[in-house]
């Protein structure tokens, strides 16, 4: 095939395009290197929660008896926690009466109590929190170990402690009347308890 001086030309031209389109293809090069480095990062967020196994709540019937009350629940922190426990009256209060040094027609109206913590970790299997008065349980210038009303405030489980999907268990337990230097009161007595779980390093 015969080309003309101007067709010659505008082939040439055309070409030239087709090959600037692809400079891969027409300038690649081998590797200069046999090793190839890949950085990867990743990483796990901090949680600590808590919440109940079965009731959270107890109607136990008798304040004046000798009673016991446990109240399980499911703890899942995978990293070293505060827990703590804090409660409202320091005492089962018969309800709408107030202060803590009122008297009902010469009849108490406060029951004393004392909690009990436990729960389980990874590495530590059973750890026993012991007991407190409940009057320990309303400020932080007491000697109860657990007692803890904010975020990391509490008993530290340790260093390197985890409890991931484990269990725990607070207990309620008073005595009958007749540890009671006066009588209660009738009617109905209650007392709220807060347990806080938080991450703590």
């Amino acid at each position: 095939m015969r080309f003309s001086g101007a067709r010659f030309f505008a082939a040439c031209a055309f070409f030239g395009v087709i090959c600037a389109a692809f400079p891969g293809i027409a300038q690649a090069k081998a590797p200069s290197g046999n090793t190839l480095q890949i950085d990867i990062e990743a990483s796990i967020s901090q949680r600590c929660g808590i919440a109940a196994l079965g009731a959270n709540s107890n109607d136990s019937g008798r304040i004046d008896e000798p009673t016991r009350i446990a109240f399980r629940f499911g703890l899942d922190c995978n990293t070293p926690f505060k827990i703590g426990v804090a409660a409202q009256n320091g005492a089962l209060q018969l309800v709408g009466a107030n202060g803590p040094n009122a008297g009902i027609a010469g009849f108490a109206y406060r029951k004393n109590y004392v909690a009990g913590l436990q729960f389980n970790t990874d590495q530590t299997g059973l750890v026993s929190a012991g007991e407190c008065a409940s009057s320990a349980l309303t400020s932080a210038n007491t000697n109860c170990r657990f007692y803890g009303s904010e975020p990391g405030s509490g008993l530290y489980s340790g260093r390197n402690t985890t409890a991931i999907g484990r269990e725990g268990e607070l207990t309620v337990t008073w005595l009958g009347e007749t540890s009671d230097a006066v009588r209660l009161a009738a009617g109905a007595y209650q007392e709220i308890l807060t347990i806080i779980v938080a991450p703590s390093t």
